[in-house]
């Protein structure tokens, strides 16, 4: 595996049912209702209704384009029943790589002093759970 690097990351507010599917690497695309204005590297998981932060996965693309096409480039891997995704993706993010933490971090451990709304950058990079690709391994994804 690659070595860990400081990469730039966010903290995602998500439902329980958002949520939970992440780490076992049922869901793979992350969807938003607005775009981020700057890559990153990383999304940190905050469980809403537990106030902690319980997983972390790497981002392996961003993309912001029209519901429609997210939809139907991401649509079955978000797992969000369309009638529900109308209306509200601006965004998407591919998941790769996730883990569940053995023990799940809180708002103050990551630098922040309360929960995103939906979510928010990280005040500095930090040191990831997740191990950056070694290159060719990114090479490779890119192919």
């Amino acid at each position: 595996m690659g070595e860990k690097t400081r990469t730039s990351a966010a903290v995602s507010a998500l439902k329980p049912e958002w949520a939970d599917p992440i780490p076992s690497g049922a869901k793979t695309v992350e969807i938003r209702r607005g775009h981020m204005n700057r890559m990153i590297g990383r999304t940190l998981v905050y469980r809403t209704g537990t106030g902690l932060i319980v997983a972390e996965t790497r981002v392996k693309g961003m993309h912001a384009t029209p519901p429609d096409v997210i939809w139907r480039a991401y649509g079955e891997a978000s797992r969000i029943p369309e009638p529900v995704f109308d209306g509200y993706a601006q965004g998407a993010d591919r998941l790769e790589s996730p883990i569940r933490y053995e023990r799940p971090k809180t708002l103050s451990e990551v630098g922040l002093k309360r929960a995103p709304q939906s979510w928010c950058y990280l005040p500095e990079p930090v040191e990831p759970a997740v191990p950056r690709p070694s290159t060719d391994h990114a090479q490779e994804a890119d192919r």
